[in-house]
């Protein structure tokens, strides 16, 4: 056999066995399971947040307004919006809605800031703590979580 070929013919033989132990050592996992099962959790404004409303090409109703106590917020041109327990974008909508009878088209931004979530969203620490507070609830958060805070 010519030295040629028969280096050929070895190096098939050697990638072929190669590939057959490669095969005979891959194990089929199944996939991870998808995790759709998780609770989606949009987060509800409440008392003591600050909200951003920024109204597009209007910069004179565009700011920054404290919700109150009773949940509700006033912006120029809009009294008394209820704001708590409402996400940010159902509350641009509100928002956009009372605007419309003053503003031809508004389009509403809001952007929460100083977060502190629906009274029954928070967690209270008292008692022998530094600093007796109210914590805003995050989806999954442990009693670590809160012991660090």
């Amino acid at each position: 056999m010519n030295p040629f070929r028969r280096a050929f013919v070895c190096n098939t033989l050697v990638l072929a066995g190669a590939a057959s132990l490669l095969g005979a050592c891959r194990t089929r996992h199944p996939l991870a399971p998808s995790d759709d099962s998780a609770p989606m959790h949009d987060y509800l404004i409440g008392p003591g947040d600050s909200v951003n409303i920024i109204v597009w090409r209007n910069p004179e109703v565009s700011l920054t307004v404290a919700v109150r106590p009773d949940g509700k917020i006033t912006t120029p041109l809009v009294e008394d919006l209820p704001a708590s327990g409402k996400t940010s974008t159902q509350l641009a909508r509100d928002i956009e809605q009372a605007l419309s009878k003053f503003i031809q088209l508004p389009v509403v931004t809001v952007i929460v800031t100083n977060f502190s979530g629906p009274y029954g969203e928070q967690i209270r620490v008292i008692g022998e703590a530094a600093k007796p507070q109210a914590l805003p609830y995050r989806l999954g958060m442990s009693l670590m979580d809160v012991l660090i805070a």
